[in-house]
């Protein structure tokens, strides 16, 4: 009878974290509009001193019709340790994770990243490639694209990671 039960139990869990995965991912962009390429170098010919980051104070969102995503959406994240000499990774859920999830999903990346290394190197459940992110320069990467962000997507990932961050890590 346990067996029975437990084999139930396994059952009715996969086949509502297979719903939750397929009604998040309606609506999401299509194979190949987001690189998903592994883990790419800087451009060789760009110094950190040829260039500056800024926020951007325009629309860095592409156009998608709203995701529903499942409370038990998981986010990791840990330090990218070439820049930070850290070691360590913090999962979290719920919604933090669902928002944290959202805007890296739809931010407008743009081809070509530079030298600078981003703190944070974040894993949703949506990409094969973890997401850069450095609150330093404000931007975020994915593969071999890149974008500013805003000032309020930069408060928006501080306060998530004020959150959910062993320690103070953020600063």
């Amino acid at each position: 009878m346990k067996k029975y039960f437990a084999a139930a139990l396994s059952l009715a869990l996969a086949l509502t974290l297979t719903a939750c995965a397929v009604s998040a991912s309606n609506g999401a962009p299509e194979a190949g509009s987001v690189p998903e390429t592994s883990a790419s170098q800087p451009d060789a010919s760009q110094t950190e001193k040829d260039h500056d980051h800024q926020l951007t104070e325009g629309d860095n969102i592409v156009p998608h019709e709203e995701v529903g995503y499942c409370g038990n959406t998981v986010t990791a994240i840990y330090p990218e340790s070439r820049s930070t000499g850290e070691d360590w990774k913090a999962s979290f859920w719920g919604g933090d994770s669902v928002a944290l999830t959202d805007l890296l999903l739809y931010l407008d990346y743009q081809e070509g990243i530079c030298r600078c290394l981003p703190e944070y190197m974040v894993e949703t459940e949506f990409s094969e490639e973890p997401y850069g992110i450095s609150l330093t320069e404000g931007y975020a990467r994915h593969g071999d694209s890149q974008v500013d962000l805003t000032q309020e997507q930069m408060e928006l990932i501080r306060e998530i990671l004020d959150r959910n961050l062993p320690g103070s890590r953020t600063d």
